[in-house]
């Protein structure tokens, strides 16, 4: 068992007989994407996104940034 918020048996949950997944490797992808995430909210560039008053194109703008913080080897 560990402290992690990811439980073994969350990640039973998640995981199938087709995609079966160590539970370490998956707190390790978590944590990483996480530290992804946390890292493009401390130096976000275009913090206007914050103010944009129309809320969908803020939502869209939004989502689509953090895409990019959680996945940055991709190139989109």
């Amino acid at each position: 068992m560990t402290d992690h918020p990811l439980t073994d048996e969350i990640c039973d949950q998640i995981q199938d007989s087709i995609h079966p997944c160590d539970p370490e490797n998956m707190r390790a992808a978590v944590d990483w994407q996480l530290e992804q995430v946390i890292e493009w909210i401390k130096n976000c560039r275009d913090c206007d996104l914050f103010y944009i008053k129309d809320r969908d194109l803020m939502n869209f703008k939004m989502r689509r940034e953090l895409q990019k913080a959680m996945r940055p080897q991709e190139n989109s």
